[in-house]
């Protein structure tokens, strides 16, 4: 990153567990509110796959590309929460990223993405993961057409 980029603030896109708000409280602090709240976005080109294996052993959800899009919600991020993000996101490696918000506006955010040396097989996340995305997805007013294929794609 080019260090003037250093001290700004960023849109994260959370595809996996950090849909749940509760989760990114206690990551990162307080969610912002008005025009920086958090919405929908879709991710171009990328698919939702469940194929990132954790230090624990646990399957987790990744990105990969190419892909008919992945729906998730982005979140405005200062530098120390992005920094705090960072401890939590192991096997990911954070990559600029082009969203398209729910109003139709593309915005440059970030993303986790599994580091070649994490990503395994596709398989089946713990339930108790999937309950997270599927809970934070709700809370943020994603599509039921999107829940049933997350919950597809967890089952496979």
């Amino acid at each position: 990153m080019r260090s003037a980029e250093i001290d700004m603030d960023h849109w994260y896109f959370a595809y996996g567990s950090n849909l749940l708000s509760e989760q990114m409280i206690v990551r990162t602090g307080p969610i912002r509110n008005g025009d920086e709240r958090p919405r929908i976005a879709r991710l171009r080109n990328y698919r939702l796959a469940f194929n990132m294996r954790g230090e624990d052993g646990q399957i987790y959800a990744n990105i990969v590309s190419p892909g008919d899009g992945v729906l998730g919600v982005i979140y405005r991020c200062g530098p120390e929460a992005l920094d705090k993000l960072e401890g939590f996101e192991q096997g990911y490696e954070r990559q600029d990223v082009t969203v398209i918000d729910d109003r139709g506006v593309e915005l440059r955010a970030v993303a986790y993405i599994a580091r070649p040396e994490s990503v395994t097989a596709e398989g089946r996340p713990s339930a108790a993961y999937l309950q997270k995305i599927v809970t934070g997805a709700c809370q943020h007013g994603l599509p039921e057409e999107y829940l049933r294929t997350l919950e597809a794609t967890a089952m496979r």
